[in-house]
């Protein structure tokens, strides 16, 4: 099932280039879009993205959450939602341990939802003024409920990398991707990614793109598509 919606006017909040920033204790961003047309077509699409951090020198907590609504000729074309949390305790200054939990609904995926967690290690790869690569290898448990089909559970093995470039001093570009494969039934994966590059234009506004790609190889029900699809264009603030 692709969609592409480009989201015209995004706000975001974010601890983003300053030093100053970076050095705080809590960070927190945000992301709110609304885009509407009349006319020949008529098309409404309301989208929302938060995260939150918080990076101390033993513990580090993350939580992100985002939503996405679009109907077209007033029929629905995306009605999605998913929210996560991940704990990290570091036992040296590179590797961590960490338990993570999520949650997910997306009504055209043949899954009413699907709820996730478990324990996972991880390692930064990279942590340098213009590199950050984080890898992490996790173990979690889904239950998931098909739309017509009742309850399916399983264990998994995950693989997730989070890498930032920071190509110049107003120049960055994000990679967050996974890699997850059911251990009960290893001829069905999942494969997430979601790339982004920011310029910006003075101390505080920032233009940016975005690019998601969700990608299921056995769907669970007949005529719903492997691959979705969201590019996203905003406007960004940072203070």
């Amino acid at each position: 099932m692709k969609r592409t919606l480009p989201l015209l006017a995004t706000l975001s909040v974010s601890a983003f280039p300053s030093e100053a920033l970076k050095e705080k204790l809590w960070s927190v961003h945000i992301e709110l879009s609304y885009v509407r047309t009349s006319g020949n077509i008529n098309t409404q699409t309301l989208s929302e993205k938060l995260e939150i951090k918080r990076e101390g020198k033993v513990n580090r907590l993350y939580f992100k959450n985002s939503a996405l609504y679009a109907t077209q000729e007033g029929n629905e074309t995306a009605n999605r939602i998913d929210a996560s949390g991940r704990w990290e305790r570091l036992f040296t200054e590179r590797f961590f341990a960490f338990l993570t939990a999520g949650y997910e609904r997306d009504k055209f995926s043949g899954y009413e939802y699907k709820v996730n967690g478990g324990p996972g290690i991880g390692y930064d790869l990279l942590k340098t003024k213009k590199h950050e690569l984080k890898f992490l290898l996790s173990t979690p448990y889904y239950y998931n409920r098909i739309e017509n089909d009742g309850i399916d559970n399983y264990g998994t093995a995950k693989a997730e990398i989070y890498y930032q470039w920071n190509i110049r001093e107003n120049l960055r570009l994000k990679e967050n991707a996974n890699y997850f494969v059911n251990l009960s039934d290893t001829e069905t994966y999942f494969v997430n990614s979601e790339t982004s590059l920011e310029v910006k234009v003075n101390n505080y506004i920032s233009l940016g793109v975005g690019y998601k790609l969700a990608y299921q190889n056995r769907p669970p029900e007949p005529g719903i598509k492997k691959t979705d699809t969201t590019f996203s264009t905003s406007l960004i603030i940072d203070f």
